[in-house]
């Protein structure tokens, strides 16, 4: 608030800054104005995953939970004592990290915020438990009757329960790793194609049996640049390739990217307030945020021919050693797949603190842009 009335001249008192987070009607706003944000990235965005006829038809996410630092003014709680903790400590309270359900449209790289977690009951709250208790409507982000939605998601995802119900009620469906104790046995080997160049890696295509009574698909499958086996558990059914499956679990690195950026690029560690509602409207101004620089960097190369050369060249770089490992052939068509589907998840440092240098700056649009070619040329 100090650099806001410094910098514009603009006083915002303490009590009125917090009484306006507390504001659903603000809160709501905020949340519309994402939303048409969101669509304006799908309409404009490169779309990876088009190339696959097989999905269409899907909104495709990337979910997962972030957590940063409880507010000033968040309620403290006991914080059970260890037993290397002097007697003098041992009645220390704690306060819980604010937790928060995100989402990224793999096909556009737009974020989008599902909940705060609940902090009123429980230190932690668990993710199946808050995606189970947010409305249909919200589950689906507005994804229109006879559009398919389709949610990657950590181990943390799993309730194969819940899964058979969502796609069979709502059209909802889910990726994920299978966990290390998980009771499953083989009902049977799906039919792939073992030859086809998408499938390169594919181990086993499989029908699971799960202790609560539902089947579910597993794919296993080795990554031909690392050698790691990896196994996926799905709902999706036989008509989508399993190297479509792993391909799709790969992608949703793009998620935890994006927290990385928030922390360490946007500096988002703290909450600003303590109410739900408070805590709902940050992290939807960060998404706001994050969306908004999607399509400045896209508008500054576009009028500007402004584009980070040297972060393309290590990208470049990347790939080659990538390929090495994989010991497979320049051209082939599995590195052309991946080539195809991966791209900057993050924005550069160099394109934040020019974007942060001009917003209070009396200056010309395409000298603005020349000054971010000139630092882009700089190494």
């Amino acid at each position: 608030l100090q650099n806001l009335a410094e910098a514009h001249d603009i006083e915002v008192g303490i009590s009125t800054f917090f009484e306006s987070l507390k504001s659903s009607r603000r809160s709501s706003l905020v949340s519309e104005l994402n939303d048409r944000i969101r669509k304006q990235i799908r309409a404009q965005s490169p779309d990876p995953f088009q190339q696959f006829s097989c999905l269409d038809g899907f909104d495709i996410y990337a979910g997962d939970g972030h957590s940063i630092a409880a507010a000033v003014h968040d309620p403290r709680h006991p914080r059970k004592a260890k037993k290397t903790d002097p007697p003098s400590e041992r009645q220390l309270t704690t306060k819980y990290a604010t937790g928060h359900l995100y989402t990224i449209d793999l096909r556009s790289q737009a974020m989008s915020h599902l909940t705060v977690a609940d902090q009123i009951t429980r230190k932690k709250e668990h993710e199946m438990r808050a995606l189970k208790r947010l409305t249909i409507n919200t589950l689906r982000q507005n994804a229109p009757t006879g559009r398919k939605v389709l949610y990657i998601w950590d181990r943390a995802g799993i309730d194969f329960r819940q899964w058979y119900y969502w796609k069979r009620q709502n059209a909802v469906y889910f990726v994920s790793r299978e966990k290390e104790n998980m009771d499953l046995y083989v009902l049977g080997e799906n039919p792939w194609e073992r030859d086809a160049h998408l499938n390169h890696g594919v181990l086993a295509d499989q029908m699971m049996g799960t202790s609560c009574g539902v089947s579910v698909r597993r794919v296993i499958y080795r990554d031909p640049e690392t050698k790691r086996e990896y196994r996926y558990l799905t709902n999706l059914p036989t008509s989508i390739p399993p190297g479509i499956i792993a391909l799709l679990y790969k992608a949703r690195w793009d998620i935890e990217k994006v927290f990385d950026e928030f922390k360490n690029k946007l500096q988002e560690k703290k909450s600003w307030a303590s109410s739900s509602t408070a805590k709902t409207i940050q992290a939807q101004l960060l998404c706001l945020t994050w969306n908004l620089l999607i399509l400045m960097e896209e508008k500054t190369r576009r009028q500007t021919g402004a584009e980070n050369i040297a972060e393309q060249k290590r990208r470049q770089e990347h790939l080659v050693r990538s390929q090495k490992e994989a010991s497979l052939p320049h051209g082939h068509p599995v590195l052309l797949i991946r080539r195809a589907t991966r791209r900057f998840t993050q924005h550069s440092v160099k394109f934040i603190r020019w974007l942060n240098n001009h917003l209070d700056r009396a200056c010309d649009w395409h000298q603005a842009g020349r000054a971010l070619k000139a630092r882009y040329a700089y190494q």
